[in-house]
Formats: C-alpha cells, structure tokens, sequence
C-alpha cells in the first residue's frame, strides 16, 4: 500500500548520447539530483536512456547486468528517490534485452523487459534484441505500479493485464520517432500517441506517465511532449517537443478511486470469458 495519497513524480525527458554510457550516467545522476532537490518522490527515464536508441551492432558493447557496477550510483542514490530508468539488458543466457528497471531504498525492486519489439520501416529492434515474456504489477512503497516500453502500449492487452494485475499507475518509457506531416501544429504520429495516452488511462482508470526522449540518432528525430494523464483521460502535465526539459508533476492517488467507482470497467471485466474466447483464438489461429 502506498504511504501516502499524493506523489510527486519528475520526468527527465533527455537526449541520450548514443552507445556512451558513461556520459549518459553522468547526465541521469545530474537530473536526478534536479529531482531530489525538488522533493520529488519518483523520477523516471525514457527508453534506453543509459545506451541511445540505434545501439544495432553495438549492442552488446552497451549491455549490463541489472548488478553491473556501474549501476552502483543509481543504487546509492535510489534510497532518497524511487529510479524508473531504460538500459540494454545483458541476462544471464547473454540475449541483449530492451529492459526498464525500477529502482528503490537501495535495490532492485522490478524491472520489465519490452515484450513487443518494433520491426518494420525503421525500426529494427526484433533483430538486435530477444523480446521479454511477460506484463507484471509490482509494489513500491509509493504503491502497485506497472511498465511498459514504447510499443508496448499499442497492445491494449499490456495495460488491461496491469490494470488487472492491480497497478494504479503505469509508467511508459518511450523513445518515440518524429514520421509523417500533417495539416496541424504538429505531425500525425504525434497527436496519435497523445490520443493513445489518454485512451489508455481512461479505458483502465489508471495513471499514465509518459516520457519520451528527444534529440536525434542516426536520421531519426524524438519528439518529447512526455505527459501526465490521470485516470479520467484528462492531460495533467505536459513537457515541451523537441527540446530536454524536467517535468515536476503531482500525483493525486485518490483520482484513481474516484475514477474507478464511477467506471467500473475494470470490476466488470469478464476474465473467464476473455480466457475462454483467447484460447479458442489461439487453437484455430491462422497464419496469416
């Protein structure tokens, strides 16, 4: 259970430098001595904020441990503030995975390993990682939170399991491409993954957070404008495009409450039925 009913949560909306760990350790402790000056109680980081998105070949020069040693500062400094942070993940069997690591008092409290990965146009991800296997909620002492990674959340299914798992929040770290025009201030994907964010949070009556990367990496541009939805969809933070910036915002525990006693879309979920009807999906599954 959490121990209080508000939270403050920072969101380091940065531009890592790509395949220099060092350097983007070194910005991370810097933003997170931002945080904590600021009182806040969370700070998370966006998509493989400690190796650059476009590692492909490099993959495994970037990759760590979850007790690689270089960690350590992160270990240190998670007893005064809660880390939600994105490396390459090198396991135990040596598959290199896209992985989000939730940090608390000292330890390794969760970690999640991105379970969709993007391979088509640009992206390239299924041939540089192994995928992860599953969604889970997991308790920090601030209360039951959940992660996704980037594509992740284009699965509905991976926020419904949270929702259900018991998460009153879910964190999205995202390393999100700038694609395509529109006749708006702003391109298509964009005002897309906003609507997304705001869909989700509605549907399962739980916070988002999101935070999205900037900068460019190997012809690809990151647009930022990370966010705080809260359960009734509505957009309650919002940090600038294209440009790093610290988001402070305030997390007010009761909305989920209130939103889930007013909608009880998650109480009146049928899981037996869902079950069933997947698993007759599964059996007769074409390929397609």
């Amino acid at each position: 259970m959490p121990e209080k009913d508000r939270l403050q949560i920072s969101i380091a909306q940065i531009s890592s430098r790509l395949a220099d760990v060092e350097q983007n350790i070194e910005k991370h402790l810097h933003y997170i001595e931002q945080a904590i000056e600021v009182k806040s109680d969370i700070i998370i980081f966006p998509e493989l904020s400690l190796s650059g998105y476009s590692v492909k070949d490099a993959v495994y020069d970037v990759a760590m441990k979850s007790d690689d040693k270089r960690l350590k500062p992160f270990y240190e400094v998670s007893k005064k503030i809660s880390i939600c942070l994105g490396l390459v993940e090198l396991t135990d069997n040596y598959e290199a995975k896209n992985t989000n690591l939730f940090l608390e008092e000292g330890r390794l409290v969760a970690r999640h390993r991105k379970v969709y990965l993007p391979t088509y146009g640009v992206y390239e991800e299924r041939r540089y990682f192994t995928p992860g296997n599953r969604f889970r909620a997991f308790d920090s002492r601030h209360g039951r939170f959940g992660m996704l990674i980037c594509e992740d959340l284009w699965h509905p299914s991976s926020t419904s399991i949270l929702a259900l798992d018991g998460a009153l929040l879910v964190f999205v770290n995202s390393a999100g491409i700038l694609r395509g025009v529109h006749q708006k201030d702003k391109p298509e994907n964009i005002e897309i993954w906003e609507n997304l964010n705001k869909t989700s949070a509605h549907l399962f009556t739980s916070y988002l957070v999101f935070c999205n990367r900037v900068g460019s990496e190997d012809g690809l541009m990151f647009w930022g404008g990370s966010e705080v939805v809260d359960p009734h969809g509505k957009v309650t933070a919002k940090a600038p495009y294209f440009e790093e910036h610290l988001l402070t915002a305030d997390i007010d525990l009761l909305k989920i409450k209130h939103a889930r006693v007013h909608a009880t879309y998650l109480s009146d979920e049928r899981l037996d039925i869902v079950c069933e009807e997947l698993q007759r999906i599964s059996r007769t599954a074409k390929d397609y």
